[in-house]
């Protein structure tokens, strides 16, 4: 009797890893008069990850990384031509697997990018 008690809850157990496994990490990325952050940004290739933009400053910015963006899987959110648009103090996320590689982002709106919005993004 006591060995059925202990094979169930070990069968809940295997059989809910995979679902757990499946969920998108969360990498939070902030674009600020005129920094992006994290730098370098660090993503595990193949792994489904939710990425979540903030712009922490009043005035709008974007997130341009098109090579990024097109040779990713799944994508999911507001990309358009390979950039994430952000309004001032707005929010905006994207789901997506990531491809291996390395690649640049910036900020394309006029001399952000001189002014050190640019970042680049490692995926291993």
């Amino acid at each position: 009797m006591s060995r059925r008690l202990f094979a169930v809850p070990l069968a809940v157990l295997f059989l809910a890893a995979p679902v757990a496994a499946q969920a998108p990490a969360t990498v939070s990325i902030t674009l600020s008069n005129f920094h992006i952050a994290p730098a370098p940004i660090h993503l595990a290739a193949g792994q489904p990850v939710r990425l979540v933009f903030t712009n922490a400053s009043g005035g709008g910015h974007d997130f341009t990384a098109p090579a990024f963006f097109a040779n990713a899987h799944g994508l999911a959110g507001p990309v358009e031509r390979g950039q994430v648009e952000l309004a001032g103090h707005a929010s905006a996320s994207v789901t997506l697997v990531p491809a291996r590689g390395t690649y640049k982002a910036k900020c394309t709106h006029f001399a952000h990018k001189m002014m050190g919005m640019s970042a680049t993004i490692i995926v291993d």
